[in-house]
């Protein structure tokens, strides 16, 4: 047994990831692993390069795979999933065995609902809250169900039916519709005069026709019919319909037909509590039913199976790596296959259209992409089991209402094994907003942080140069050229302005490239990942570091000219791995950074996120990052495995005029003007940004100051004498040898490689004594 199954890894997926390598699980995955399994929530903060995504990926493709088979021997979701009103009638006298009563669960947070799940209240007066049903009825069932709704306080009400992953603000989107007591019907956010205005002590039924001639919606009034308010889309049979509220300020107490009601329901109908078991849906059913393909009974085409897992990353580069990951750990899983499909802007959506239609178990993408499937019906959520937030401060900080809008979406009945896991996984995951959001969409989480809020990687070696225009003179120099961002293009500079902010604003741009070459020449840099702050910077030092290159600086300045046989082009050969960059540019340049084509990858933090090179001797941020997390991220790429690393940070040690415009679409560095030049309190949009600021915070965050490098770019003595001592190498694994994460595997599992040993022995023996016998 491998060490991976002593975790509950399934063989398949054991050998899989024993084919690339990993003989130990990493301290991460050997905590998260088990949790995941179990049916848990999960946070993880674990320091980048420690396999997260294998913690979460192994786990989750075991439980899809042992679902799709399960599926697949019982014949479940076809057999439940196939109900006409053949199947309806068939199953009469069968009523559900499931109560029907509010979900707990699928509810909006600041919705309360009672103990005996028949009445909710919201006191809420700015928000609306949804509350949804714990049971649901197929729309292909052939039947016609009632239940009431009672006002029983003041407030704004709207009553219905929606899907499982349709809005909990009923009525706001094509998958629920809605009554209210303003006397308006609801639907798509269309709200149209509808019966009459209904307020405290009133009783609202809700009907539900699930007819072969068509379903429909309708309501009545203390008994009173109000007509047919809405027709349901033919397209809809292969869904499930759950009762459902919002609420603002108000409470509503609800009979789904256990007890008497109030008023009895038209002819032809009957409650929700007493429909037939073949009817309704409770929890996982309505994922599960809706797996056949619709079920409408008329041969409806497959639609292939639907998503079972939700993968949120903040960037194109890094939803990619985890999907071919996703691929290269299931590759082993047959009959059936876990099937991963890549969902991200920038690309062709025809074929990811056509992957959908196809069948996909798992879902890996960006934001942008993913909820603009999800709102137009692309993506089905009514099967989500897993929804995952790999790098998840960074997806926080920057999508939290995506995030929001897309947990609101999920299915929330299931219990046990069967309910909706929410993992979170990243470097740093103790940030206020962070907390927030967990507190929001998780149930309960066990946080596996092995570093601590604190950590970084001990294999790193961090220095900082100080860049000071008014000491060092050299940028006022024309050679070699240098690429500025055009901030100061109408601003006075040279030595005669030399003391004014913005003259040494420019000084700092001008002068960090050139200390960036002396770095490169004093280091003897083989390869390096330079860090900027914006995709405009990342152009700029491209154009400066192909111009001393011999490639030139032209527009875009995209020197590097492909793969050569061997060797690299020369020594500053560059590429750029930016979010401005198309997605096969994007491509390119990481594999020729990590094929050798290249020293020298510039990149933004987003694009870089999870990125993984393999035994990277150095990181040099251009400009410290505005977040000390966004630092640990940066220089997390080095120091993976045990393997010492080098951070070099260029700081100003004035302040500096940077770009910083939040209108989408809007490039004012590419025209830059008297308007847009001026800061954002102005109406402009530049700030003045204070590395000096930054870098408190950062050696706050490290707990110790960062040593200067000496006036001749060499390390500070206490790191030379260390790293000399030792024998080591940036680059390499901390004395030549075997890691200590390693070592200490080793030690642990001894005993039971021992074991192994010895009932291997026990076997060949009693093989060949067994042959000696029959032989």
């Amino acid at each position: 047994m491998s060490a991976f199954e002593e975790l509950g890894v399934m063989p398949e997926l054991a050998k899989a990831v024993e084919d690339l390598g990993w003989m130990l699980p990493s301290p991460v995955q050997a905590e998260a692993i088990p949790l995941i399994l179990g049916g848990g929530d999960v946070m993880a903060a674990a320091e980048t390069g420690s396999g997260k995504t294998g913690a979460f990926a192994i786990p989750m493709l075991q439980i899809v795979h042992e679902t799709l088979r399960q599926r697949a021997r019982s014949g479940s979701a076809a057999s439940t999933s196939g109900r006409g009103a053949a199947g309806a009638a068939a199953a009469a006298a069968s009523p559900a065995a499931v109560p029907c009563v509010l979900s707990s669960e699928d509810r909006e947070l600041h919705v309360a609902v009672s103990p005996d799940g028949l009445s909710a209240q919201s006191r809420s007066e700015k928000a609306w809250g949804g509350v949804r049903g714990s049971v649901g009825v197929f729309a292909s069932c052939g039947g016609k169900v009632y239940y009431e709704v009672t006002v029983t306080d003041e407030g704004l009400c709207r009553v219905g039916w929606s899907c499982p992953t349709a809005a909990l603000e009923l009525g706001t989107d094509r998958l629920g519709w809605g009554f209210g007591g303003t006397g308006k019907k609801s639907h798509n956010r269309q709200f149209d005069s509808y019966g009459e205005p209904f307020a405290l002590n009133d009783v609202v039924g809700c009907l539900l026709d699930c007819g072969e001639a068509g379903g429909s919606v309708a309501f009545t009034k203390n008994g009173r019919p109000l007509g047919e308010a809405f027709k349901l889309p033919d397209n809809l049979r292969n869904q499930v319909l759950h009762p459902a509220i919002t609420l603002k300020n108000a409470e509503v107490a609800l009979n789904f037909g256990a007890t008497p009601l109030a008023f009895p329901p038209p002819p032809g109908y009957i409650p929700l509590a007493q429909a037939p078991a073949a009817w309704v849906a409770a929890g996982g059913g309505a994922a599960a039913a809706s797996a056949g393909g619709g079920g409408n009974g008329r041969g409806e085409k497959d639609l292939g199976r639907k998503p079972v897992c939700l993968i949120l990353e903040p960037a194109k580069d890094l939803a990619e790596q985890t999907a071919n990951c996703f691929n290269d750990y299931g590759k082993h899983l047959k009959a059936p296959e876990v099937k991963t499909g890549l969902f991200v802007g920038g690309m062709d959506a025809a074929p990811q259209i056509r992957m959908l239609r196809e069948g996909v178990d798992v879902v890996v993408g960006t934001p942008g992409r993913v909820i603009d499937f999800v709102e137009s019906g692309k993506i089905p959520l009514d099967q989500i089991r897993f929804f995952v937030l790999d790098e998840a401060d960074r997806l926080i900080a920057d999508n939290p209402d995506v995030i929001t809008k897309l947990y609101g979406r999920l299915p929330k009945q299931g219990t046990g094994i069967h309910r909706l896991q929410v993992l979170l996984f990243s470097a740093t995951l103790h940030s206020p907003e962070v907390k927030d959001m967990a507190g929001r969409i998780c149930i309960n989480p066990i946080l596996v942080d092995l570093k601590g809020r604190d950590a970084v990687p001990e294999t790193v070696d961090h220095v900082l140069v100080r860049v000071d225009p008014r000491e060092d003179r050299s940028w006022l120099q024309s050679n070699p050229e240098v690429f500025t961002d055009s901030c100061h293009a109408l601003d006075r500079v040279g030595p005669n302005a030399a003391a004014s902010p913005e003259c040494l604003s420019e000084g700092v741009k001008r002068l960090k490239q050139r200390l960036l070459q002396r770095i490169i020449d004093t280091m003897k840099m083989e390869q390096c990942l330079i860090f900027c702050r914006t995709n405009h910077d990342c152009d700029q030092l491209e154009r400066f570091l192909n111009t001393l290159g011999g490639a030139g600086g032209g527009a875009g300045g995209r020197g590097f000219r492909g793969k050569r046989e061997s060797g690299k082009e020369n020594p500053y050969s560059c590429c750029v791995l930016a979010g401005a960059r198309s997605m096969d540019e994007r491509r390119a340049a990481l594999s020729a950074f990590k094929d050798g084509d290249v020293r020298f990858l510039i990149a933004t933090d987003v694009a870089a996120r999870g990125i993984d090179i393999r035994e990277l001797p150095y990181v040099i941020n251009m400009t410290l990052p505005d977040k000390s997390e966004d630092y640990i991220h940066r220089i997390g790429r080095v120091g993976r495995a045990d393997t010492m690393g080098l951070a070099i940070s260029l700081v100003a040690e004035v302040p500096e005029k940077v770009w910083f415009c939040t209108v989408k679409g809007m490039k004012p560095w590419l025209a830059p003007d008297s308007s847009n030049t001026r800061t954002t309190d102005k109406g402009g949009h530049t700030i003045w940004y204070n590395e000096r600021e930054l870098l408190g915070a950062i050696e706050g965050r490290l707990g110790r100051p960062i040593p200067p490098m000496s006036d001749d770019l060499t390390l500070p003595p206490e790191l030379a004498e260390r790293l000399s001592a030792a024998g080591d190498k940036y680059g390499q694994q901390r004395g030549g040898g075997v890691s200590k994460e390693v070592t200490e595997h080793l030690a642990a599992i001894a005993s039971n490689v021992a074991q192994l040993a010895g009932l291997e022995w026990q076997v060949q023996t009693s093989y060949l004594s067994l042959k000696r016998k029959w032989g």
